[in-house]
C-alpha cells in the first residue's frame, strides 16, 4: 500500500519510537524513515531524549512482589518515596527543556502536598509560551487531530476553545505531565504575538470549585475544577483579560 492511502502519523512516529508499535507495522514506519530524513532526525531525537529520561530515573526503580497488581490499580506513593524523582525531574527541566524546547513542567512543590495546580500550569507557561521556534507539539492547523490526541490521552473528549472574542486564536497544544499523568496544553496568541495557555489534567477532587487567581512573578494564573477536570489559563495579562478569556473556557467546555 502506498503512502498516500496509508500514510505514517505523528501518532505512529512517536509509537515507534517509544517502542509501543505492533510489530506488523515496524516495517512500515521504517521505509517511511528511509525517505524522509527530517522525521528521522526528529524520532531519533524522541529516543535520545527517552533513553535520557530512563537513565535519569533508573536509580528509583524497584521491584515488588505485588507489581502485577499495581499496574491495576497505581499505588500512593510517600512523599519521601516521590522526592528522588521530583529532583531528578528538575534536573531534567534545565538540561533538556531550555535546550530544546521539550521539557517538563515543574514537579517540585511544598513538602506538605502535591505541586498546585495553579504552579504547574504558570510553570508550563513560562517554559513553553516564551519558547520561539517550538512552542508546541501540534499545530492549530491540524486541530481535529490535535483535540483527539490530547483527549483520548487524558481518556476524556475535549475541545480547544474558540477564544477568537477576546483576541486570540489557537497556536496548537501539547502533551503535558499533570500530577504525574498524562495532561494538555492548549496555547493561544493575540496579533501583538502575547501568549496564553490553557492546562488541563485529571484531578482526585470531583466537585466543582470557584474561579481562584493565583500569582507567579509577571504570570497571573485563573483556574477552577469541574467534574474531575483541573483547568487553569495563564499568562502575563491583566486579570480581567484573563477572567474573560477563562469565562469563555468554562462556557465551551460545559456538556451540550
Amino acid at each position: 500500500m502506498n503512502d498516500a492511502l496509508n500514510p505514517v502519523t505523528e501518532n505512529d512516529l512517536h509509537a515507534y519510537a517509544d517502542g509501543q508499535m505492533a510489530a506488523e507495522e515496524v516495517a512500515r514506519v521504517e521505509a517511511w524513515l528511509a525517505q524522509r530524513p527530517e522525521d528521522a532526525t526528529r524520532v531519533a531525537a524522541w529516543r535520545s531524549q527517552n533513553e535520557t529520561i530512563r537513565d535519569m530515573f533508573a536509580p528509583y526503580a524497584r521491584t515488588q512482589p505485588d507489581d502485577a497488581a499495581r499496574l491495576k490499580t497505581p499505588p500512593q506513593r510517600s512523599l519521601i518515596d516521590r522526592l528522588p524523582m521530583r529532583a531528578a525531574a528538575a534536573v531534567l527541566l534545565f538540561a533538556l527543556g531550555t535546550a530544546t524546547g521539550l521539557g517538563l513542567p515543574s514537579l517540585l512543590g511544598s513538602t506538605a502536598t502535591a505541586t498546585p495546580i495553579f504552579e504547574q500550569a504558570s510553570d508550563a507557561y513560562t517554559i513553553y509560551a516564551r519558547e520561539v521556534r517550538h512552542p508546541v507539539e501540534v499545530w492549530a492547523g491540524e486541530k481535529d487531530h490535535l483535540v483527539a490526541w490530547l483527549g483520548k490521552r487524558l481518556g476524556e473528549k475535549i475541545v480547544a476553545p474558540d477564544l477568537a472574542s477576546t483576541g486570540y486564536k489557537l497556536v496548537g497544544g501539547r502533551l503535558v505531565p499533570v500530577d504525574g499523568v498524562a495532561g494538555a496544553l492548549l496555547m493561544y496568541e493575540d496579533q501583538s504575538g502575547k501568549r496564553l495557555t490553557l492546562l488541563l489534567g485529571r484531578t482526585a477532587k470531583k466537585s466543582e470549585t470557584a474561579f481562584q487567581f493565583a500569582s507567579e512573578g509577571s504570570v497571573e494564573t485563573l483556574y477552577w475544577m469541574d467534574n474531575g477536570l483541573a483547568y487553569a489559563v495563564s499568562g502575563e495579562v491583566s486579570r480581567e483579560a484573563l477572567r474573560a478569556v477563562a469565562d469563555l473556557c468554562y462556557r465551551q467546555f460545559q456538556p451540550a
